[in-house]
């Protein structure tokens, strides 16, 4: 039986949020804050991941994430957008949105 690539409940916004304060914590204690407010949200196999950088919250969403990708290029956001696309195509080289979006 193929086994299907993890991927969270939690949304890719969700996802990008905490991966920014876990990102900004300073000290065990930070982390400890952001687990307890954030662990069940997210899923704490995902905030594992994210700590240890193991995955994205682009890996873990791509699909989410080429949305709020697109989202970026209709506010003219164009250079944050494309940042978003190959974080996509740094996980999933084949991914069908950012790579049309990145090669065009």
């Amino acid at each position: 039986m193929a086994k299907k690539p993890y991927s969270p409940v939690a949304g890719y916004s969700d996802l990008k949020r905490v991966e920014g304060e876990i990102d900004k914590a300073e000290s065990v204690d930070d982390l400890r804050k952001i687990v307890i407010k954030d662990g069940p949200k997210v899923g704490y196999k995902a905030f594992c991941y994210m700590l240890g950088g193991k995955m994205t919250p682009e890996g873990m969403k791509p699909d989410e994430a080429c949305v709020a990708a697109a989202t970026l290029e209709q506010k003219g956001e164009t250079e944050q957008a494309m940042a978003l696309y190959k974080r996509v195509l740094d996980v999933y080289p084949d991914h069908a949105i950012a790579k049309s979006k990145v090669s065009s």
